[in-house]
């Protein structure tokens, strides 16, 4: 029985060093080149570094989609930029993109300056009783919104715009230069009013629409209300603008302070011609009041058609809105 016992001890001790010198050995082999043993717990993977970003760097970017709202980091006051192809879909003819230049640290030259930004864009003529195909926007993000109007104590506005023939360009063409291209379109400030706080910051929504035209390019590029005439004039800046009245498609009341010559540097406080609408008699629309909401206030330039693909760069602007409660 002892013998039995000790034969099959022997037997079993066989293949167990059989395996021990085969795993010596390959551990001995592992050692020797470098390799991490046989039994030891798998290392953590190590992450793959993000590419750091230059704290006082600049970063350009550029937003081709119908619509998306982009609002940079910044210090300051706040935009949101938007391409804003609202009678544009893919796979229509032509196109849209924004860029826009930020400050990586969020700093910029005042408290209430905008990134740098850049639109190029080319589409053909739309339908005469629709023709803008995109309103490409910078919007104020701002918690004095929404503000009554006699509260409101001054929008000045620091601006300075180009557009030129090409594709990010930021060099200007002469108005006759754009012409010959057929470009229809303006650059504008687009504020929305209404009597109800959540109606004014809603442009779908307000009864009134108030826009400050600092150029119209082009023979299709005429504010509502323009073959009825002029019914105001106020110079601002050393600029003339004449108010036009009408109602648009949506049943909102247009308003439409306009320039026949393009100003491409403007800086002034354009508060003025908000509250000379309440001194006004009647119009073709119909007029907001001092006590109404003014929600919502954006630059930009409506998109109406050109041949060649043409780019709006505006490299200043800065929109400072301030309230006094105690004119209440």
């Amino acid at each position: 029985m002892t013998i039995r016992v000790l034969v099959n001890a022997a037997l079993l001790a066989i293949p167990i060093a059989v395996t021990l010198g085969i795993l010596f050995g390959l551990q001995s082999h592992r050692s020797a080149t470098g390799q991490p043993p046989l039994f030891a717990p798998e290392p953590p993977p190590i992450p793959t570094p993000k590419p750091k970003v230059p704290h006082n760097g600049i970063t350009k970017t550029r937003y081709c989609q119908k619509s998306i709202g982009i609002t940079p980091e910044t210090k300051g006051q706040q935009y949101t930029l938007n391409p804003n192809q609202w009678n544009w879909n893919t796979g229509d003819p032509g196109g849209l993109c924004l860029n826009v230049t930020t400050f990586n640290n969020g700093t910029y030259a005042t408290d209430t300056t905008a990134p740098q930004f850049m639109i190029s864009w080319q589409y053909p003529p739309g339908p005469e009783d629709n023709p803008v195909h995109a309103f490409p926007n910078i919007q104020v993000d701002t918690d004095v919104f929404p503000a009554t109007i006699n509260t409101i104590s001054k929008v000045d506005v620091d601006l300075e715009w180009s557009y030129g023939i090409g594709n990010e360009t930021t060099e200007g063409a002469t108005l006759a230069e754009l012409t010959a291209d057929n470009l229809n379109t303006n650059v504008a400030i687009d504020m929305f009013i209404d009597s109800d706080k959540k109606a004014a910051q809603d442009p779908s929504k307000a009864k009134y629409e108030l826009m400050v035209w600092f150029a119209a390019i082009g023979p299709a590029t005429q504010p509502i209300g323009f073959a009825q005439g002029s019914v105001s004039t106020q110079t601002l800046d050393g600029n003339k603008f004449d108010l036009y009245a009408g109602v648009n498609q949506q049943k909102q009341n247009v308003l439409t302070w306009y320039t026949d010559t393009p100003v491409e540097k403007f800086n002034g406080d354009i508060s003025p011609l908000i509250n000379s609408l309440f001194k006004l008699t009647a119009t073709a629309a119909d007029l907001p009041k001092s006590g109404d909401y003014l929600g919502y206030l954006a630059l930009g330039s409506e998109a109406f058609s050109v041949d060649k693909t043409v780019t709006l760069y505006v490299p200043k602007l800065a929109i400072d809105i301030e309230t006094d409660t105690s004119s209440t």
